[in-house]
Parts: C-alpha cells; structure tokens; sequence
C-alpha cells in the first residue's frame, strides 16, 4: 500500500511537514517494502489554493492514505473525495509515521486539523476567485464520484446475483 507523507525533507529520515499544502516535499512510501519516492511541492509558492492544489497533485499518484500534521478543510476534502484516508502524523520523521500508521497508532482524521488558508501568507480572510471556482469544481466532481461509487455497487451487487444464480 502506498501512503503520502508531509515532510520538510527528501528522505525517510527528514521531518514531518507541520502542513499538508505548503509541505516543501511530498513523500510517496510503500508500506510493503519501504521504498519511496520524493517529489517537491509546486504549490508551496502558491498565493492562494495551495492545499486544493497539492491535493490535486498527490491524487496522480497511486495512494491509500495521507500521513500530514495537518491538513485544511480544502485539502481534506479533495483527498478524501478522491477516497483516501487521512491521518495525524506525529511529531518526528517520515519513517517513523509510516511505521506507526502501520502499527495502527496514527489516528484517521475525521475532519480538517487546519481552518481554511491557515498556511496562507497574507490576510487569511481574502478568498480568491480561484479558490472559489476550485470548490466549485471540487463540488461537481464530488458528486460525480458519488455517482460512480453507486454505479460500482449495483455493478457488483448484479455480479453477486449472477453467481448465485
């Protein structure tokens, strides 16, 4: 299983990321064999969006669940949108959060650990235009994914019948 990390560095011995969108480096582990792959985070300089935009970015890769100290209410609802479990990675290095979420002692996030543009310089109440279209559009997929799930599970249930039958 592979799972995305937060991190401050480029290995498995760098420090967790205290935010999910402004992260300098994300770090893809496979829980399997810990082998990983690093890549830095184009929307760390983003003006505003930039957890909307990371989200975005880590969905590309093949990943179960997020490790990040904490992630904004955009960012979550996008990773999770796009089925991936969020936990609450801990204080101290990447390796040893994927072995804790491993071990089952990282808790799952039932909702944002950051209010909106927390990682944000500047004036946190300003919402830019493009933020909003991103909900927007967060939105629509949402829904459509919503639908794709009910289609699977009539798939499978018609599946299930075939079988028995």
């Amino acid at each position: 299983m592979n799972v995305i990390v937060s991190s401050q560095g480029k290995d498995l011995d760098s420090k967790i990321s205290p935010v999910f969108g402004r992260a300098p480096w994300f770090i893809l582990v496979d829980t399997d064999d810990m082998s990983y792959e690093t890549f830095e985070n184009p929307s760390i300089s983003q003006s505003s969006g930039a957890g909307i935009m990371a989200a975005q970015i880590v969905l590309k890769k093949d990943l179960a669940s997020d490790l990040s100290a904490n992630d904004g209410p955009n960012a979550i609802q996008v990773l999770q949108a796009g089925s991936v479990s969020c936990y609450i990675a801990k204080n101290g290095t990447v390796k040893e959060n994927v072995e804790a979420f491993i071990n089952k002692k990282l808790e799952k996030m039932g909702s944002a650990t950051a209010k909106n543009h927390s990682g944000m310089a500047g004036n946190p109440e300003v919402i830019s235009e493009e933020i909003s279209g991103n909900v927007e559009e967060l939105e629509i997929l949402t829904e459509k994914l919503r639908d794709l799930r009910a289609q699977v599970a009539d798939i499978l249930e018609q599946l299930d019948r075939i079988s028995e039958g």
